[in-house]
């Protein structure tokens, strides 16, 4: 490959500006990371404050659930909704004459507070089957495991986007009676402070941290009505927008940042100006 190849004087202004530069972008992008990972911990203390009031000031707890204001009258879950059980592949199943093929929600399209359909898979099992684990609009989808303890129990709207998908056996679905609960309120919770230590509290940690279902409907939830529910949910809306607003600019500026580290050290080693004259801070204007 042929180089450009400067007199080893020239090779020590180039390193020596370079090692100045690259180190100031870096101190740039490591505080964007920094303000990503402040940004995360205000959204979660906005959310929790805001579904679970007092959490982070009450003196006074409950006995029950120590990180909660006891003044705070919470209900299990399981009275305002059911868990629905997905499907379990079998891939030594001979097939049947009342077979389809049917989208899949597999654990990998539940991110936390969204469901990202990027990569829709599909599975061939009897329609039967497929009608006792059939995703409806309004169901909360939460996966049963998760690497990081911390993440169990983060909970998505599922808004039906994909007409009769299925979900996989370690993806619950919560379906809430929508005459005692709104959907979003119980997702709101489950990112809350609330819903991570509940989980973090109750779940199994040999390897990942699992929940199970009953773990799941044993949830207790502030109870509100649903008009209280629907400020809540709306003041949520308006935080997520925020902080996904806020959370797309950080990520974009650490894109520019890394093009213009790799700009900058093309243009010093390729001769595109003089590095003795050059601060390097306009050399990659337009880049």
């Amino acid at each position: 490959m042929p180089i450009s190849l400067p007199p080893l004087k020239e090779q020590h202004r180039i390193a020596d500006f370079l090692d100045a530069e690259t180190a100031r972008i870096d101190q740039l992008a490591s505080l964007r990371l920094q303000q990503a990972s402040t940004l995360d911990e205000r959204y979660v203390s906005a959310v929790s404050e805001l579904t679970t009031p007092g959490i982070g000031s009450g003196r006074v707890r409950s006995t029950t659930w120590p990180w909660l204001p006891r003044s705070l009258t919470t209900a299990r879950l399981g009275y305002m909704a059911r868990v629905q059980t997905g499907v379990t592949v079998h891939n030594a199943r001979e097939p049947g004459p009342d077979d389809a093929e049917f989208p899949y929600l597999r654990v990998a399209n539940v991110q936390g507070e969204w469901v990202d359909l990027t990569e829709t898979k599909t599975i061939i099992i009897p329609r039967n089957m497929a009608r006792r684990s059939t995703l409806r609009a309004g169901d909360v989808v939460m996966t049963e495991a998760n690497g990081n303890p911390d993440n169990l129990g983060r909970g998505a709207v599922w808004s039906g986007a994909v007409a009769n998908m299925v979900h996989q056996n370690h993806v619950f679905a919560i379906r809430v009676d929508q005459d005692k609960m709104i959907p979003e309120y119980l997702s709101a919770l489950l990112a809350s402070n609330h819903g991570r230590r509940y989980f973090r509290f109750t779940s199994n940690q040999v390897g990942i941290a699992t929940t199970s279902s009953s773990k799941v409907l044993a949830f207790p939830v502030p109870l509100l009505d649903l008009a209280q529910q629907a400020a809540v949910v709306d003041e949520y809306r308006k935080l997520r927008s925020t902080i996904t607003r806020t959370r797309a600019a950080l990520t974009r500026q650490s894109g520019v940042l890394a093009e213009r580290r790799q700009a900058l050290i093309t243009a010093a080693v390729t001769g595109q100006f003089d590095v003795s004259t050059a601060s390097g801070r306009n050399v990659t204007d337009g880049v």
